[in-house]
């Protein structure tokens, strides 16, 4: 059984840091992997993927690990460079007052700078070898899904084409939609494709309720079921063609309406005038 989870970057789990030691170790493996539990916020650039359990929980698991030693580095370079950072007013008493504190910290500073990045290194280290797989598993997993793609746009394609090649019976369903202001739609479609259990007419019963519909409303628009649509343009190259073909009847989906408000733009033009140059 596989579970989901997020692949991700650092530089996005962060999202922002400070900091002159840590912060440029940030900035150059901004870009390093990272895996995360689904349930966690993600963004629309995150990678969902499906693991095993063990390798789900092992990424994540690194990934956490390197938060934490990340925060916990970043606390510690606060500490040590308490002295780069003088107050914005009154910057002159903050140097009296803390001269021998900063004395020490620019002492150590070197040192302690050498630490931190060495610290770093360490628990970068770490988590590349918890996640150094992780990039071939991800070519390994595009390419399964890609297959898995494939068979499952094969399987729809075939169902449409049985769909529409047994399209003479009583295979099809209809509504009417009615919106607000007066607007209305008939939509139309094959029952194993996008209305199962719908009503069950033949093509031609659902025409004649069309011919209704439009002697009452005649502006009525016509629409076909996403699936049902793709199937009459794979075998009948448009929708309209191909309901020509089963009821020998050719429609206008959507017939031009002269009561519906006018949409102007400068692109379109714009209502006519009646105002003419010239003097007065």
């Amino acid at each position: 059984m596989e579970f989901d989870f997020s692949v991700t970057e650092l530089g996005r789990l962060l999202g922002g840091w400070t900091g002159n030691v840590i912060g440029a170790e940030l900035s150059e493996h901004s870009r390093l992997l990272c895996a995360k539990d689904s349930c966690s916020a993600h963004s629309i650039s995150d990678r969902l993927v499906r693991a095993s359990r063990e390798d789900r929980d092992r990424w994540c698991s690194a990934t956490d690990r390197l938060l934490v030693e990340i925060r916990a580095l970043q606390e510690r370079e606060e500490a040590v460079s308490r002295h780069l950072r003088a107050p914005f007013r009154g910057g002159l008493g903050w140097r009296i007052k803390y001269a021998r504190r900063n004395w020490l910290l620019r002492k150590g500073y070197d040192a302690a700078s050498a630490r931190l990045r060495s610290d770093f290194k360490t628990a970068l280290a770490d988590h590349q070898k918890s996640m150094g797989d992780l990039p071939g598993y991800l070519e390994e997993y595009a390419m399964r899904e890609k297959a898995r793609k494939r068979r499952e746009e094969e399987q729809a394609r075939k169902k449409r084409a049985e769909a529409i090649d047994g399209a003479s019976g009583p295979v099809w369903a209809y509504e009417i939609r009615k919106r607000s202001g007066g607007h209305r739609s008939f939509w139309i479609y094959l029952r194993s494709l996008d209305a199962e259990g719908g009503n069950e007419h033949t093509a031609q019963e659902v025409h004649a309720a069309l011919t209704a519909e439009r002697t009452e409303h005649r502006y009525t628009g016509v629409h076909w079921g996403q699936e049902t649509a793709r199937a009459l343009e794979e075998k009948y190259e448009t929708v309209v063609s191909g309901w020509a073909r089963l009821t020998g009847e050719v429609i206008i989906p959507r017939p031009y309406d002269p009561s519906s408000p006018q949409i102007w733009s400068k692109y379109h033009g714009g209502p006519p005038s009646n105002y003419c140059g010239g003097s007065f």
